[in-house]
């Protein structure tokens, strides 16, 4: 009689085992095809690729990222561990109030020794910085913030040192197509 009870006992845990998986297994397709329905929504939506331009600085083509919206410029080169030195970010500020402005940079969750260069509206540079990576965990209210010298509306990111390396200096040209970048730029 006792191997009897037993015997159904584990039955009845087994069968209830069985109906807690099923039910799993059920909400797990369930949500699965949900998720492939959205997939394919992602799928069939133009992927937003990321925006390059071309600059030349000193007889030096840098290819630039370009960072035009609010998102991708505070982002900045936040977290990456190195830059090439043909690569470089170009941070396009709107083209509306309070642009042209003065401004200030900050080296918050970045990695590697960036130069910092201010340009101004008419493609003038206004200022270079040679930023270093803080400390990790340094409190935000602690991180230094590199300022412009006066109104900018662009400011490029390279890898640090190369603006002397390839002889940047304040008050240098810089061709930029202007029309077309505030155009990009939210």
């Amino acid at each position: 009689m006792e191997i009897i009870l037993g015997i159904r006992k584990m039955l009845n845990r087994n069968l209830y085992l069985f109906f807690v998986l099923v039910g799993v297994f059920i909400l797990l397709m369930s949500s699965g095809c949900s998720g492939r329905e959205d997939s394919a929504d992602l799928i069939d939506e133009p992927v937003e690729a990321q925006v390059t331009e071309q600059v030349m600085l000193n007889d030096h083509i840098i290819q630039m990222e370009l960072a035009v919206t609010p998102e991708q410029r505070e982002q900045g080169l936040m977290g990456r561990e190195s830059l090439a030195d043909g690569e470089g970010m170009l941070f396009v500020m709107p083209d509306e109030d309070p642009f042209p402005t003065e401004v200030g940079f900050w080296m918050k969750d970045c990695l590697i020794p960036i130069d910092l260069i201010f340009i101004s509206r008419e493609g003038f540079i206004d200022s270079i910085h040679e930023m270093q990576p803080p400390e990790p965990d340094t409190p935000d209210h602690e991180l230094p913030v590199y300022y412009s010298n006066g109104p900018v509306q662009f400011a490029i990111e390279l890898r640090g040192g190369l603006a002397a390396e390839i002889g940047l200096n304040v008050g240098d040209s810089v061709d930029l197509r202007k029309d077309y970048l505030l155009q990009l730029a939210e």
